[in-house]
């Protein structure tokens, strides 16, 4: 079943396209990666996905809904969620603290049970604290708890950021280079999590420029080049596909020109 699809979108810069009708299409249950080299527009197919950037053209159909142009925080809410390349957490406040702080939009109190420590209010607290509890545990967080996350490893501010998407119950996750940044032995544990996620019953989309770590984690790949899709299939056909090799490593033409 079709759970997010992107129609002809289109994203415009000042007159340079960076996205140029683009469409691909994203099943419940897929680990679905997107690829191309640097610049080609992948993060910007993000953005538009999130709601950060509002295309010009096409439509981005989320479980039968146009969501295009959007506000990010309604997007959220019907269940898109997605980390940054750079890590964004705050730094002074610990493990179990950030990763709450995603459970905003899940929390049903208001101001008012807040202020006078209503019981309901305290139901709800235990409820979003019990959530964190199970979420620290997937992401082998939990010895980490009280600990602010500007005095962790670079690997485990990943997994809490990660933690923090999946605080609000996400039906789709998506990782903008989650991998960047990390050595060989975080990388695989970031693969290993990622199914851990997927198997939980999160869709998870991701762009990543480690390729040992795409090919061994998605089962579909989009490759984007100059804004367009230039491929798609799954792992083993993209590796041998002609164009996409083209696009990384160019062609014996661009060599002669070169030269």
């Amino acid at each position: 079943m079709s759970l997010l699809e992107l129609k002809s979108v289109t994203k415009v810069f000042g007159g340079v396209v960076a996205m140029d009708k683009l469409s691909f299409s994203v099943n419940e249950g897929d680990i679905y990666g997107i690829i191309g080299p640097n610049g080609a527009g992948k993060t910007t197919a993000f953005n538009c996905i999130t709601g950060i950037y509002k295309p010009e053209e096409g439509e981005i159909i989320w479980k039968g809904e146009n969501i295009a142009g959007m506000h990010p925080c309604d997007i959220a809410g019907k269940g898109i969620v997605r980390t940054f390349q750079n890590i964004r957490l705050f730094g002074k406040m610990s493990v179990a603290e950030n990763i709450i702080s995603g459970r905003h939009q899940k929390s049903k109190q208001t101001w008012f049970q807040g202020l006078f420590s209503t019981p309901f209010y305290k139901k709800d607290e235990k409820e979003n604290w019990l959530k964190v509890k199970d979420i620290m545990k997937l992401m082998g967080l939990s010895e980490y708890a009280t600990i602010p996350t500007q005095s962790l490893a670079y690997g485990i501010q990943r997994r809490v950021e990660i933690g923090r998407a999946l605080a609000t119950e996400p039906e789709l996750l998506i990782l903008d280079e989650p991998a960047a940044g990390l050595n060989e032995k975080e990388t695989f544990e970031l693969m290993e999590l990622i199914k851990r996620i997927k198997d939980s019953g999160i869709t998870v989309l991701l762009i990543e420029h480690d390729m040992d770590m795409v090919m061994q984690l998605v089962n579909k790949i989009t490759v984007i080049n100059f804004g367009k899709k230039i491929s798609e299939g799954d792992p083993e056909y993209i590796q041998s596909d002609p164009v996409v090799i083209e696009a990384y490593l160019g062609s014996e033409d661009d060599e002669e020109e070169e030269n």
